[in-house]
């Protein structure tokens, strides 16, 4: 059997404010191409599949449409797996549906053993900590972080041995989302239990013939485990993912064969260093058409450093970003731009957060007024 690994698309996700949608549609569009031209008979994709619990329209029709391709194939079974950024209910909100075109949604934690034909997998989805364990009063975070990597390694523990009653001598796989001890973060990420609780060794999948695992974008294998893998994002979601080699997971169950195909570029990121004197020339190295993050090496502050690159681009590539270094004696501290929070009113507060986390906040913004009135009217009585 022939399973293609992915995970960590974040459709609907932008880069400074800029759309990302025409890449993730030409992913996809690789995708589809890949399946069909490799012979794959099994799609894995390893969580976050949105990059927000409330993604825009945009993003979950190109969601839609990839999987109404994806059954045209009529050769390819898949197993999608939510992840941290994604909302369990909006996943599974079509799964009986999927379910006839051979498409097993997971949201949430569950009933979650898939029988492939060739390969048996254990759809583990990001486990929340009300999914591992109980609060109760008085517990230290020591006792916090045992208890949520203890019923982690559980939870999967028991995944095998389901998957090895239904499985007997054909392969067994692990989908996971969910931080490995020994992996290699970006700046895109996210803690996915405060404190990174949920962090876990790469022992825990020891039984298995493969975990696909997701929620670190960098593609690597773990502990120097060639079975134990991040696929990684399909495209580049930070400044910190410029320099990434992006890629999927072919795994061939016969012999356990791996290879991992590089995901074709359609859009630069570069990290520039420069030097004020030489600002001209160091931006020469730049792609046309790339989004850059430019640095530039100062004696003082400019205030209009910005505009000074911008010029020095001529238009050839997008600055997305500008940055300063600075001699540590010319630094200056920090000083907030916006208005302090004591002046903001709660009703700014929060929609403010809705524009940050780009969640479309119509109807929460609604919904919170009717709160915030409510609880007002009970001070005032």
């Amino acid at each position: 059997m022939r399973i293609l690994h992915t995970a960590d698309w974040h459709l609907g996700a932008r880069l400074v404010e800029r759309d990302r949608l025409p890449e993730h549609a030409a992913f996809l569009d690789w995708l589809i191409d890949t399946l069909r031209s490799e012979k794959i008979d099994a799609l894995l994709v390893s969580g976050d599949v949105f990059d927000a619990a409330n993604p825009p329209q945009e993003a979950v029709a190109l969601y839609f449409d990839f999987l109404k391709r994806l059954a045209d194939l009529k050769t390819v079974k898949a197993v999608i797996t939510g992840g941290n950024h994604d909302s369990a209910s909006h996943l599974n909100a079509p799964r009986e549906l999927l379910r006839r075109f051979d498409v097993h949604v997971f949201g949430h934690a569950g009933d979650n053993i898939v029988d492939l034909g060739g390969a048996v997998v254990a759809a583990v989805p990001f486990l929340r900590e009300r999914d591992l364990r109980e609060a109760a009063a008085g517990e230290t975070m020591a006792a916090v972080h045992e208890q949520v990597r203890s019923a982690i390694r559980d939870h999967y523990a028991a995944q095998l041995a389901a998957c090895r009653d239904v499985a007997k001598q054909r392969p067994v796989i692990a989908m996971g989302h969910l931080t490995v001890l020994g992996a290699t973060t970006s700046d895109s990420e996210r803690d996915i239990h405060i404190g990174n609780l949920g962090a876990v060794g790469a022992d825990i999948f020891t039984g298995f013939d493969y975990t696909a695992l997701g929620h670190l974008h960098r593609p690597q294998k773990v502990g120097g485990q060639e079975i134990v893998r991040y696929s990684g994002s399909p495209i580049a979601l930070s400044f910190s993912e410029a320099a990434d080699k992006k890629s999927v997971v072919i795994l061939d169950t016969q012999g356990m064969k791996i290879e991992t195909p590089a995901v074709p570029v359609t859009r630069s990121l570069v990290r520039v260093k420069a030097d004020r004197a030489t600002l001209a020339a160091d931006l020469e190295q730049v792609a046309a058409g790339a989004w850059a993050e430019v640095t530039v090496k100062l004696a003082a502050p400019e205030p209009d450093l910005d505009r000074q690159v911008r010029e020095a681009a001529a238009g050839r590539f997008e600055v997305l970003k500008v940055l300063a270094d600075l001699p540590a004696t010319a630094a200056t501290p920090w000083q907030p731009t916006g208005p302090a929070l004591h002046d903001l009113q709660p009703r700014e507060v929060f929609r403010e957060l809705l524009k940050e986390k780009q969640i479309e906040g119509e109807e929460l913004g609604a919904v919170f007024d009717e709160l915030l009135a409510t609880r007002e009217k009970k001070v005032l009585l």
